[in-house]
């Protein structure tokens, strides 16, 4: 199976009203310029993180709160995936389309924030490990599964 963690950006605003084509919103008499002082993108930062991190089978996806023609079917796909139904796939969905969450398939590690990016990574591996081990056991204890026969004592 393929993992997926989904890194839901924050907004992004201009510095004015003005579009992508604004300035700063002083007047150039009171000292404003064109000179910006550079967002803060903790997304980026958690995203090289895990990327430095984790195997490369894993897909890290950032995606916009605003894409979620693309994000709610995946979140509903890795949460029903996960064994998520109803109300618990409902909040699940609900958490994982807030600004700045954090999903490692389909399960929410943070809604709302994001965690620094070494807390990040910690929370995702955890994650993966317990997908793993739930995976072994699953297949481990699966109804109709027979253990394999001896061979047949010759005649």
């Amino acid at each position: 199976m393929r993992h997926r963690v989904v890194l839901v950006r924050g907004p992004r605003a201009a510095a004015g009203s003005g579009g992508c084509c604004s300035g700063a919103v002083r007047p150039f008499d009171e000292g404003g310029g064109h000179r910006h002082v550079p967002p803060v993108d903790d997304v980026g930062a958690v995203y090289r993180a895990l990327r430095a991190a984790l195997p490369r089978d894993v897909a890290v996806e950032v995606v916009s709160p605003t894409n979620w023609v693309w994000l709610v079917p995946a979140l509903v796909t890795d949460g029903r995936r996960r064994g998520l139904r109803g109300a618990a796939l409902w909040r699940s969905v609900r958490a994982g389309i807030a600004v700045e969450s954090l999903v490692c398939d389909g399960a929410v590690l943070a809604s709302g924030w994001l965690p620094a990016p070494a807390a990040a990574v910690t929370a995702v591996q955890a994650e993966l490990a317990v997908a793993e081990l739930e995976q072994v056991t699953t297949a481990a204890a699966a109804p109709g599964r027979t253990p394999p026969r001896a061979p047949a004592p010759p005649p």
